[in-house]
C-alpha cells in the first residue's frame, strides 16, 4: 500500500505547522516542505526584537534538525516553485524536479512591498524580512550616522530603537496622521509618539516620500514638500504583499492573496492555503498568530477531507517591545459609534514627565491603560509602561 505525500509550499511558521499538524494525524505518510530560503523555520519577529549583540542565530529556530528526522519530515531549501501542475497534482521547482501530491499546502507567505519611490534601489537602502536582511542591515549599522525609517509600524519603531541604542540617529517617516494608527486610537497613538520622542527618535506623520537622493549610495530622503533628511541608512518598513504567482499561474483563484473557504480550500479541492498569502472570511492581518493557527487547520484538513475543522482564531494583540517600554494592543481599539472607554494614566496626560521607561514586563513609574466598551462589555484595551496585564486579557477579545 503506498503512503500518501503532502507537499508544504513554504517553511515559515504557516507551512511548518501545516507539517506538524499533518504528522499528528497521519503517522504513515510523506511530508515533504519547500522553502526559497536556506533556512529551515525560525521565529521571524525575532529579527526585530533581538538585540544585534546578542543576535545567535540557532536561538531563532523553531525546531532543531532533530526534530524533522524524528518527524520524518523532508525540508527542501533554497528551492523555488516554478510551476503547480494540479491537473497531474506534480509541483515543478527551479524548473525541473518534479515532486507529486496527494494534498498540496500553499503557503508561500509574503514578501516586503517596496514601494516606487525613486531611488529605492541604491545602496544603503534596505527591508526586514529574513535572516539575509538582518545580516546585512547589521553589517550596515557598523557605519551608518543617521538613519531614516519609512514606516512607523512595529517592525520600524523596534529597529529604530535597536539602532538609536548604537548611536545612530534615527527618523521615522509614516504616511498616516498617526504612529499605529490601525492598532491604537488618537488618543493613545500621540501617548506613544510623546514617549517615543522624548527618547530622541524624530518622527513625522502624515508625509509622502519624493525621492531618496545620492548616487550609487543613498545620502537622503526628500518629501513631496521638499523637507530633507539626510540619511547614509534607509529601512523600507511599507507592509507586505502575498506571494500569489505561482498560485494565479496555476488557474487557482486570487484576489490581493489566494482565495480558500473557510476550512482553506482554494478552488482548488486537493490544494490549501495558509499563512500570509491566505484571503479568506477571516481577514488576514499579516500576523504570526494567524500564520500559525491556519497552518495547522490547513494541514488538519488536508488529512481529514471529510471532516474538515473551520478556521477559527482569537484575536490579535499587538505588542511593541522597544523605546524602554512596552505597549500591548488588542481588540477593538478605536473610538466609533457605540464604544465607550476607560482611561487610567498616572501622570496627566500632557505633563513634561510624561514618558515610559520600564521594561516591558515590569512595573514602572509611568503607566497608562485605556479599556474600549461595546454595550457594557470589555472589546478592546490599550496598556503601556506596565503590560503584566496582558496575561489576563480574554483570547476571544
Amino acid at each position: 500500500m503506498m503512503t500518501d505525500t503532502y507537499v508544504i509550499l513554504g517553511t515559515g511558521i504557516a507551512g511548518f505547522s501545516a507539517a506538524r499538524s499533518i504528522r499528528r494525524e497521519d503517522t504513515d505518510c510523506e511530508i515533504i516542505m519547500i522553502g526559497e530560503e536556506k533556512e529551515s523555520t525560525y521565529l521571524r519577529p525575532l529579527l526585530s526584537k533581538t538585540d544585534f549583540s546578542r543576535f545567535r542565530k540557532n536561538k531563532i529556530y523553531t525546531a532543531k534538525d532533530s526534530w524533522y528526522e524524528e518527524n520524518r519530515i523532508t525540508v527542501l531549501k533554497g528551492r523555488t516553485v516554478s510551476g503547480i501542475d494540479r491537473e497531474n497534482h506534480r509541483v515543478i521547482l527551479d524548473g525541473s524536479t518534479v515532486l507529486s501530491y496527494r494534498k498540496c499546502i500553499y503557503a508561500l507567505g509574503a514578501t516586503c512591498f517596496v514601494p516606487p519611490i525613486p531611488g529605492k534601489d541604491k545602496r544603503g537602502v534596505l527591508t526586514l524580512r529574513t535572516v539575509q536582511d538582518f545580516h546585512e542591515l547589521r553589517r550596515k549599522t557598523m557605519t551608518a550616522k543617521k538613519a531614516v525609517f519609512i514606516g512607523g509600524g512595529i517592525i520600524g519603531m523596534e529597529m529604530a530603537w535597536e539602532l538609536h541604542e548604537m548611536g545612530i540617529h534615527c527618523t521615522i517617516l509614516e504616511s498616516a496622521p498617526r504612529v499605529m494608527a490601525r492598532q491604537l486610537d488618537e488618543e493613545s497613538s500621540d501617548i506613544l509618539r510623546i514617549s517615543i520622542e522624548k527618547q530622541g527618535i524624530e518622527i513625522h506623520t502624515a508625509v509622502q516620500i519624493r525621492e531618496l537622493t545620492g548616487d550609487e549610495n543613498v545620502t537622503g530622503v526628500i518629501l513631496s514638500d521638499g523637507r530633507r533628511f539626510s540619511a547614509d541608512l534607509v529601512v523600507l518598513s511599507t507592509g507586505v504583499r502575498p506571494v500569489v504567482a505561482p498560485a494565479k499561474e496555476a488557474g487557482l483563484s486570487c484576489d490581493r492573496g489566494v482565495m480558500a473557504d473557510d476550512y482553506l480550500v482554494t478552488s482548488d479541492p486537493d490544494i490549501l492555503a495558509a499563512g500570509d498569502c491566505v484571503q479568506c472570511s477571516i481577514p488576514n492581518p499579516g500576523l504570526w498568530k494567524y500564520a500559525k493557527v491556519s497552518g495547522d487547520t490547513a494541514g488538519y484538513n488536508a488529512v481529514h477531507s471529510e471532516s474538515m475543522r473551520s478556521f477559527r482564531v482569537g484575536n490579535f494583540p499587538v505588542i511593541l517591545t522597544a523605546m524602554g517600554m512596552g505597549m500591548f494592543a488588542s481588540g477593538t481599539t478605536q473610538e466609533e459609534p457605540g464604544i465607550t472607554t476607560e482611561v487610567s494614566h498616572s501622570t496627566p496626560f500632557g505633563d513634561e514627565n510624561y514618558m515610559f521607561r520600564v521594561n516591558h514586563n515590569r512595573c514602572g513609574s509611568q503607566n497608562y491603560q485605556k479599556r474600549f466598551y461595546r454595550d457594557g462589555k470589555l472589546c478592546g484595551i490599550v496598556l503601556m509602561g506596565d503590560i503584566s496585564e496582558m496575561r489576563t486579557v480574554p483570547v476571544n477579545l
